[in-house]
């Protein structure tokens, strides 16, 4: 087994979490290693016009999904069924290749309410103690929406987000979401064109006493340059954003905005092809000490790192976490 230089920090999966992860890690002075399991990505040489609007090779066939023909997936509805190959993604899309599920995704932009932080005192509060049985799992999360501001401000920056606040410092403000926590500051670009069917929609909407409001949303309205510098051009409306790479620079995601400023950084190294098959620990297992992963040669290698993240998609992360002894499976018949 190859024995790499010891990191202070690796990250197993290059999407939206990894690449945030590297890029301030590595500006904190960090060594960090990324490790990603599929290969390079680029708007110029990946997603270039009017390639890239291929419905049948992106929409139908996922080009930009996990291959499940070489990389199976196995589902069941409970433990006394044995568990079948999935041969078509739907509810959820992995990503492959650098950027992951980012790359793909089709920009929806929404802050979580107020009440789902406290989920568990939001609802006894409204429906009593008894609507909340010993049996159900629900908790709050232990931060408040309050928490959160600063970092959904922080990133729908990074983004650019288009939209338009409801809540403005505890203000609400007419033509945004009226639900909406308070937010310290507008949106950074203004809401995307409504078509006809929008405006008529909104129409009938405000003559029944609702108040609609754009969606937000991160395919840019407008040009704009992010607070690290990665400019963004405005949307085109081409439609073709979930299941599609943009063509336009326009729709933000990890190789439009982190990523970019991640790799001009020499404390961060990229490795591509690099599938990890365990996070290794110390002999009580409190502790990560590193990674084992084949690389785009097919050597198992070892990358000892003092931090090891796992920032893949959640089922990858969770089938690293049994591959590894790390905690206690879920048993449903136990809870």
């Amino acid at each position: 087994m190859k024995e790499m230089p010891k990191a202070d920090v690796v990250i197993v999966g290059m999407g939206w979490t990894g690449s945030i992860a590297a890029r301030e890690l590595a500006a904190e002075g960090l060594r960090v290693v990324g490790l990603e399991r599929g290969g390079f990505r680029d708007t110029a040489s990946d997603f270039p016009a009017p390639n890239v609007l291929d419905e049948l090779k992106y929409s139908l066939r996922g080009a930009l999904f996990q291959d499940l023909s070489r990389d199976a997936l196995t589902f069941r509805n409970n433990p006394n069924e044995a568990a079948l190959p999935m041969r078509r993604l739907g509810a959820f899309l992995l990503g492959d290749g650098l950027g992951g599920a980012g790359v793909h995704w089709n920009g929806q932009h929404f802050r979580f309410l107020p009440a789902d932080f406290q989920m568990l005192s939001h609802n006894k509060q409204r429906y009593g103690d008894g609507a909340i049985t010993d049996d159900m799992t629900i908790q709050d999360w232990g931060v408040t929406y309050e928490d959160m501001e600063p970092h959904y401000d922080r990133f729908e920056y990074l983004c650019g987000t288009s939209g338009k606040a409801g809540n403005l410092r505890g203000q609400i403000q007419e033509g945004g979401n009226p639900f909406e926590g308070a937010r310290a500051r507008e949106y950074p670009t203004p809401p995307m064109e409504m078509g006809l069917v929008q405006q008529r929609f909104m129409e009938g909407a405000r003559k029944l006493g609702l108040k609609p409001y754009p969606q937000p949303s991160s395919n840019l309205s407008q040009d704009y340059t992010n607070p690290d510098g990665a400019q963004m051009q405005a949307c085109t409306y081409c439609g073709h954003c979930e299941r599609f790479g943009c063509y336009n620079w326009s729709k933000a995601s990890p190789l439009t905005t982190v990523l970019p400023v991640a790799l001009r950084n020499p404390n961060f190294e990229l490795r591509l092809g690099s599938r990890v098959t365990r996070v290794e620990l110390t002999p009580d297992k409190k502790h990560a000490t590193g990674v084992v992963y084949v690389d785009a040669l097919g050597h198992e290698t070892r990358q000892p790192a003092d931090m090891v993240l796992l920032c893949a998609f959640q089922i990858h992360n969770v089938r690293l976490m049994l591959l590894s002894g790390i905690g206690t499976p879920y048993d449903p018949a136990t809870g």
